[in-house]
């Protein structure tokens, strides 16, 4: 499962991400992908929503400009 960011406004972000993550943990998704772009301040509000969450995060292996939770 993935949230693509691209066109969505640093102030929207925080909403979208947590919107996400609870659709993923209803359906019982394992690990899903944040698309951020290479903006690190995109990256780290979405970080800040994932840790809110205890969850684990990590940058994406094959796409930099993403970051890959895993909420287990």
């Amino acid at each position: 499962m993935k949230l693509d960011l691209h066109g969505i406004k640093h102030e929207n972000v925080s909403n979208e991400v947590d919107r996400f993550i609870w659709e993923a943990m209803l359906r019982k998704i394992p690990q899903i992908e944040i698309v951020t772009g290479n903006s690190e301040q995109m990256k780290n509000i979405v970080r800040d929503c994932v840790n809110d969450y205890g969850f684990v995060c990590s940058e994406g292996f094959v796409n930099w400009g993403s970051i890959i939770i895993t909420l287990v």
